[in-house]
């Protein structure tokens, strides 16, 4: 018996050049011999000579027919889980009701017969070349003449059936190379989707968004065309979250996405953009219009009523609007940031309600937030209250700890911890981001005098530093100051920041590399051309951003884009950190993938000091 097409088994070595090149074996004449051959014929005798001829070669597994229909149900008798259990048919011209022209018609409207090879016997002892030339014709694979004799016999079935044996393989490996294009096709599709899509409402998120905001403002800029950008934050959330659990919350979500889809046109852009945020996208849209569509908007969500286990639950949403239009030239960023402040202020003053974006707002949460905070800025860059931590990276090949991550904090009078995402923002609006990445630079250089020379620090950049003229001198002059080994200074930089001003960016990646200094390019994999980018931009190290390790083990969607990273990344000769390994488990599969550092707690949180010895 055969082994069905479509169970796809284990293509043998040999086939994927030909069996016929391959010696043959005691093993494979045997298996020749097992085949199931039909003799069909008209007159028993013939059939019964022929039958006696085969046995005595050594074939076992013959059947005769001797009418048409007798052979057509010995075919189809044959047939088990689509296969056809029939290797070859030897018809005898004796049968004139059928010819091997009707025969192979026939079975070549059938998969299951369609391979199965024909020999045709003929009465004529002598050449006939119009009779070979019709005979091949219709797919006969071989013409026997009589007489007929034990050594001309067996030779011809045995090397038809070696032929069968070899389509048979073809056919089977173009089924399985077919099955194999349509899985990865379909995996491709959905990891596509999954880069462009929210996982629990199907609605595009942010990166899809800010695609279209990038055609919206190319619309307005060269086609007057204007738009409006709306950005939804449902009130009083947190409520239901924490009273009913997430799962109450995330069915929530989803009844809002919908009512979304209900409500706005299919050409509109839909996006989830946090936890309890949405964003909706609409062109070509007046700015009485838009006005007007939020106002329904806001009618859909006054007193919207959600039902969960009895408990019945009232909510709204503030909304607010930012119109693209072609006398603001913005970029997408700014769009979508301005959208967000608009809902800001509709939730300060009140919730529940909608406003409509003005640099007025903007301006006014500005000052209130650089009063508060650029004075601390600038006393802590003059009396030297910034500090450094050091977040340990361990080397998966080595198991050793000879690389340190430097972190900023800002201390204030009162001894007070201030982190980054404290400070920094406000540094990088009020222009203050450059003598703080100079000052981090000048402090970890001076360091590296002090610490073993095996120990190579990493110190973070803003993207704006390589616009600044006075980076490039200052490490210069530092490496001749300190003798420090270049290559145990290591530069990040942020692929959002690479690619904001990209031009520059290399520029300067490229004069410091120069120098010895090594760069790597962190949170890679968060931008949407991320490989685009990698392809041009001269960096040695790829830092995988966290959102890809936090729920590795679970997220197959993640497991895969991060092997990914790391493939290529070696495949360019660049060496992969993995952050926010927290869990032994992600650690090990890091190393399954064949991650060349480790970062995060689970290795070390960061600590004041670089230690001397691991």
């Amino acid at each position: 018996m055969k082994t069905p097409s479509n169970a796809f088994p284990a293509v043998p070595e040999e086939i994927h050049g030909s069996v016929l090149d391959a010696p043959v074996s005691a093993a494979d004449v045997a298996d020749l011999l097992d085949s199931r051959v039909v003799i069909a014929g008209a007159r028993e005798a013939d059939t019964g000579y022929l039958r006696t001829l085969l046995q005595l070669s050594g074939f076992t597994e013959i059947d005769t027919a001797h009418s048409p229909e007798a052979l057509m149900l010995a075919l189809r008798h044959a047939i088990v889980d689509d296969v056809c259990d029939i290797d070859l048919v030897l018809i005898d011209s004796s049968m004139p009701e059928l010819s091997v022209r009707e025969l192979r018609l026939t079975m070549d409207q059938f998969d299951e017969w369609r391979l199965i090879p024909i020999i045709s016997l003929t009465p004529e002892s002598q050449w006939d070349h119009a009779q070979v030339l019709t005979d091949l014709g219709y797919g006969v694979t071989s013409l026997l003449y009589r007489p007929l004799t034990a050594e001309s016999l067996p030779p011809a079935i045995m090397t038809a059936l070696a032929v069968k044996k070899e389509r048979d393989y073809t056919y089977q490996r173009q089924l399985q190379l077919e099955d194999e294009l349509a899985n990865l096709k379909v995996m491709e599709a959905r990891l596509q989707f999954s880069v462009s899509h929210d996982d629990l409402t199907g609605l595009a998120n942010r990166r899809r968004l800010e695609q279209s905001l990038e055609q919206s403002l190319t619309q307005a800029r060269n086609f007057n065309v204007s738009s409006a950008l709306f950005y939804i934050d449902l009130d009083s959330f947190k409520v239901l979250n924490d009273a009913e659990g997430h799962e109450a919350g995330d069915s929530l979500l989803v009844q809002v996405a919908n009512s979304l889809r209900r409500f706005f046109s299919v050409k509109d852009t839909l996006v989830r953009i946090g936890s309890d945020e949405f964003a909706v996208l609409v062109n070509d849209v007046s700015k009485a219009k838009a006005e007007q569509l939020a106002e329904d908007l806001h009618n859909l969500f006054d007193g919207y009523s959600f039902s969960y286990h009895g408990h019945l639950y009232h909510l709204s949403a503030s909304i607010g609007i930012k119109l693209i239009i072609a006398d603001e030239l913005s970029t997408a960023g700014e769009v979508l940031s301005h959208a967000n402040q608009a809902c800001f202020t509709a939730k300060k003053r009140g919730r529940n309600r909608v406003h409509l974006y003005s640099p007025q707002d903007r301006e006014m949460h500005a000052l209130r937030h650089s009063v508060e905070w650029a004075p601390r800025i600038r006393m802590a860059l003059k009396q030297e209250n910034f500090i450094l931590e050091f977040q340990p990276i361990h080397a998966v090949s080595s198991g050793e700890i000879n690389h340190y991550e430097c972190l900023i904090r800002m201390r204030d009078d009162e001894g007070t911890l201030y982190y980054p995402s404290e400070f920094i923002p406000v540094a990088e609006s009020m222009g203050l981001i450059h003598q703080i990445d100079l000052w981090v630079v000048d402090r970890a250089f001076e360091l590296m005098r002090t610490v073993p020379d095996r120990i190579s620090l990493a110190v973070n950049l803003s993207g704006n530093i390589f616009l600044d003229n006075s980076l490039y001198p200052l490490v210069q002059r530092k490496l001749q100051e300190t003798g420090v080994n270049p290559a145990r200074m290591v530069f990040e930089i942020t692929e959002t920041s690479a690619i904001s001003n990209f031009e520059q960016s290399k520029k300067m990646v490229i004069g410091l590399r120069e120098l010895g200094c090594r760069f790597a390019l962190d949170d890679f994999g968060a931008g949407f051309n991320s490989y685009s980018y990698l392809k041009y931009f001269p960096v040695d190290i790829l830092k995988i951003d966290g959102a890809f390790i936090t729920d590795l083990e679970s997220d197959p969607v993640d497991q895969l884009l991060v092997k990914s990273m790391i493939d290529i990344a070696h495949s360019l000769g660049k060496e992969t950190v993995a952050e926010f390994v927290e869990r032994q488990s992600t650690m090990d599969l890091l190393h399954e993938y064949g991650v060349d550092y480790i970062q995060g707690y689970l290795i070390g949180k960061p600590q004041p000091q670089v230690p001397e010895s691991n």
